[in-house]
């Protein structure tokens, strides 16, 4: 296991040419009282992202060190801001801690696999950036004796993690046609899981990546042989599985580090559609469409609008890679998870990922 600028122009400069600058650019510095969160960031000299502990997300290597597919989007935000991908600091946040403490400052930007809701949007100081993993809603089961599924009818035992999306998708499907489910909540998608290893339950709902890429590490750590006991375990969406697009928050008194979430964000996606990688972006600097020479070559003045790096895009994408790389290493072909990246693709690929035009 081991990311700007807000609705303006992103014009070439090539040649030695003089940029041109359009009326709506303004180009003079935001006032430090403007712009807090990115003033505090290079003061401090690394970005502090809130996490959620999952494998394949967030977790610590064999050497203590930070990784996972959302560490990489703070690594990239990170060298987008401030030129170094490694200049991050990483907080374990317990969900729904990730709203007090982005809107209390106690972390710079959160990628604690929170779910974009209407609800969440109007209720805490917060903002919410661009989808960054777009799941369904996931349950995990074991298998009744004899190796039949413990999800056709008859009494069922789910473990949720309270005050989650999880928990009100399963509440509407307790008990509806011929289905018996309790409901038992915990505190947290820890204690939800623990309980559900220990038989207190005999199925556990979460969104279904993480549930996949838990009990895939669980196998390996607990087992001597790496494997639950064979077709002891069954993972499948959710009966009318709830779309859940897992997004950044931001604190929502700062524009300008939205913006520069945001842009990065939609950076690496336009990357990976375009076939930008980490070794090839050099060459595309300068023999990629206009699209993406505007990317990789932004103007000063207008990427300083959105408090980013002169080459915010660049650094990101050589440090850290495209969208694609970032799930691949993390999460899919080259991870130990295997996650098919369905959803997660491009929009000219059937996916759901799909950005702003920089121009």
């Amino acid at each position: 296991m081991k990311p700007v600028v807000a609705g303006l122009a992103l014009l070439l400069v090539l040649g030695g040419t003089v940029p041109v600058v359009h009326a709506d650019m303004v180009t003079a510095a935001e006032p430090a009282s403007d712009r807090p969160v990115l003033s505090e960031i290079e003061r401090r000299g690394v970005v502090r992202c809130g996490v959620s502990f999952n494998p394949g997300f967030a977790a610590n290597d064999d050497a203590g060190r930070p990784v996972g597919f959302m560490v990489d989007l703070c690594r990239a935000l990170a060298a987008a801001v401030l030129g170094k991908a490694d200049a991050i600091e990483i907080r374990r946040l317990s969900k729904p801690q990730e709203f007090a403490a982005v809107a209390a400052g106690e972390v710079d930007v959160s990628f604690a696999q929170t779910s974009w809701t209407m609800t969440r949007d109007a209720a805490y100081a917060v903002d919410f950036g661009p989808p960054v993993f777009h799941d369904v809603q996931g349950i995990a089961a074991w298998r009744r004796p004899g190796g039949g599924s413990a999800l056709e009818g008859g009494e069922l035992t789910v473990c949720v993690p309270a005050g989650t999306t999880t928990q009100t998708t399963m509440e509407a499907l307790a008990g509806g046609g011929k289905r018996i489910w309790r409901l038992r909540s915990f505190p947290g998608w820890p204690d939800a899981l623990e309980a559900f290893l220990g038989r207190d339950c005999n199925a556990i709902s979460a969104d279904r990546a993480m549930l996949t890429t838990a009990l895939h590490a669980l196998d390996a750590s607990r087992n001597p042989q790496g494997q639950f006991p064979a077709n002891s375990l069954e993972i499948t969406d959710a009966p009318a599985a709830a779309r859940e697009p897992i997004a950044p928050l931001t604190p929502n008194s700062d524009r300008m580090w939205m913006a520069a979430v945001r842009w990065t964000i939609y950076a690496l996606i336009l990357a990976d559609d375009a076939g930008v990688t980490g070794s090839n972006a050099n060459f595309q600097r300068i023999t990629g469409s206009s699209e993406i020479r505007r990317l990789l070559s932004g103007l000063p003045d207008v990427a300083a609008k959105a408090g980013l790096r002169p080459d915010w895009a660049y650094q990101a994408i050589v440090q850290v890679g495209n969208y694609g790389e970032i799930f691949e290493r993390n999460l899919g072909a080259r991870s130990p998870y295997k996650l098919d990246r369905g959803s997660n693709r491009p929009w000219t690929q059937g996916g759901l990922l799909y950005v702003p035009v920089f121009q």
